[in-house]
This record gives structure tokens, C-alpha cells and sequence, in this order.
């Protein structure tokens, strides 16, 4: 946060009021809550929560949501907005807000609307707007499973897939396949790559609409629970692993955090947790499995 420029209420308010006649939108929005903060006039900032997306007429947070990736990276972003036959470029900047109480990060919105028709007239079926949707898609998925890639979760995507409100609640279940090798090594790499495609879709028909299945890459799956209560992260796994053994034997790892702060040690951390304890139930399986023969 060193990084970022310092505005005062009064400071802020003056720079508002100067883009606004120039912009079609230009606004102060907390994304970790998803409001929209109004400055008053006396100093004060008021919230109205849960407001955030619906300048786009949408129910929940955008999936290419700018605003939280500013906040998370603390960097200015940018993208393209597809809104029926509108098209609006979207700037999202973070910054510090000097309140009373001290200094809070925000993130300052910049929309412009596009007149720009090339980017909605059709080619071959499909408009400009839709082909890039299509390859935002594709930059986050695993291209053999479909489920989500390593890229998606080294930038925190998964922390507000579908959420309101980002919650520092974060449960991480890893799990591997037992007997993924053996299946390439008898019966070749296309039975190996249908078996992980099997289980990739048993755990995304199994998972919540805000939870994430990432395929970290050979046999290791990572599915993150954002927001999930400390009790449901076990009982979950146990429910993964149900299912998943249906298709084939898997070990399992979990872990769990109230506190999750957006960096990149703590991400590991949490990952490097989860997979230590899946390793210290393999070592346990194995174990009583020597100790039977």
C-alpha cells in the first residue's frame, strides 16, 4: 500500500467533481465489501452496500471484476464491459482515502462509454465483444479438464468468483490420484487424460456455485472454499472424496484460515498446508497397509 497516492475527503471530492462532466461514470466503490462510498460534505463517507455490480444490471460481482484485482494487487486495471449492444471501458484505480479513524483503501471507478461498433458486429456468428469473452475464459482454464487453471488461482480469482463480499474465511482442500501412473503406465496417456477429465467432473457438479475446482497440474486438484466455515472444510473433503472414489482411489488434505490475507506467501502457505497433510495421509495409508501384508 506504500505505493498508492494519498487523497484527503475534500481532496477526493474536488477530483471527483472535476472528471465527472468528462466520464460517464466515475465513482468511489469499496470491492472487498462491494459498496459504493458517497463523500459528504462535512467529511463523513456513507456506504451503500451491494451496489456495485448493478451499474451493469447484474445480481452478483462481475466475473473480470477490475476493481478487486486493483485492490488485491494494488495496481491500476482495466477491461472492456459488454452490456447488450453497449460496449464500456473501464478503469479501476486504487487508492488511499485519509479518514479520521486512518487511512482506508478504496478503489476509484472511470467508466467511459464506446461507440465503437466493430467491437458488436457480428463475424462468422460471433461479435468482437464475444471472442473476447471467449478468450478471457480460455486464459483461466485448464485446457484438457475445463476446471480452472493455476493461473486463475495464483490471481486470487477464486477469492470472489460469484461473491458479494469477500470473505477472509478460506478453506483449501488438496487431493491427488492414487493410481493415475499405473493407468498412463498400462494403459496409455488417453485413459489418463479421461480419467482426471471424470474426476474433474465429479468435483465441479459437487462443489457450490462460489467454490472453485483448479487443476494445479499431472494428477493434483485444489478445490477452494471461499467463505466456508471452519466445520464445513472436513466435512466437505469427506464429501469429495465419496464421490471422487466412485471413479478412482484419491488422498486428501485439507485446510482452513479466517483471517486470509491476499498475498502470494500466504496463498502458498495455505497450498503448501493442505498438500503436507494429504502427504501425511498417504504415509499413514501406506503404513497400515504394510502393517496388513
Amino acid at each position: 500500500m506504500d505505493g498508492l497516492q494519498r487523497y484527503t475527503v475534500s481532496q477526493m471530492r474536488e477530483t471527483i467533481s472535476y472528471l465527472l462532466p468528462i466520464f460517464d461514470v466515475v465513482r468511489l466503490v469499496d470491492p472487498r465489501d462491494t459498496a459504493v462510498l458517497t463523500l459528504e460534505a462535512d467529511g463523513t463517507v456513507s456506504r451503500e452496500p451491494y451496489t456495485c455490480f448493478r451499474v451493469w444490471n447484474k445480481d452478483c460481482r462481475c466475473g473480470n471484476c477490475t476493481s478487486i484485482q486493483a485492490a488485491l494487487d494494488g495496481c491500476q486495471r482495466t477491461k472492456y464491459e459488454f452490456i447488450q449492444e453497449n460496449v464500456f471501458y473501464v478503469v479501476s484505480r486504487p487508492l488511499l482515502l485519509a479518514l479520521p479513524e486512518g487511512e482506508t483503501p478504496v478503489v476509484m471507478e472511470i467508466v467511459s462509454h464506446v461507440s465503437d461498433q466493430l467491437l458488436l458486429e457480428k463475424e462468422h456468428g460471433k461479435s468482437l465483444a464475444e471472442r473476447l469473452a471467449e478468450t478471457r475464459e480460455m486464459l483461466y482454464q485448464d485446457e484438457l479438464t475445463k476446471v480452472y487453471n493455476r493461473r486463475y488461482l495464483n490471481e486470487f480469482n477464486f477469492l470472489h468468483k460469484g461473491m458479494k463480499r469477500v470473505s477472509g474465511k478460506l478453506g483449501v482442500i488438496m487431493l491427488d490420484l492414487r493410481q493415475f501412473k499405473r493407468i498412463n503406465d498400462t494403459l496409455g496417456h488417453l485413459a489418463g487424460d479421461q480419467l482426471l477429465r471424470n474426476v474433474a467432473d465429479v468435483l465441479r457438479a459437487r462443489v457450490g456455485s462460489t467454490d472453485s475446482v483448479i487443476r494445479l497440474g499431472g494428477d493434483e486438484f485444489l478445490v477452494m472454499l471461499p467463505g466456508c466455515g471452519e466445520d464445513e472444510v472436513p466435512r466437505t473433503a469427506e464429501e469429495l472424496r465419496r464421490a471422487v472414489e466412485t471413479v478412482t482411489p484419491a488422498d486428501f488434505g485439507y485446510t482452513y484460515t479466517s483471517g486470509f490475507q491476499a498475498t502470494q506467501e500466504e496463498l502458498d502457505r495455505l497450498v503448501d498446508e493442505a498438500d503436507r497433510r494429504m502427504y501425511e495421509e498417504k504415509r499413514r495409508r501406506t503404513a497400515r497397509y504394510r502393517e496388513y501384508t
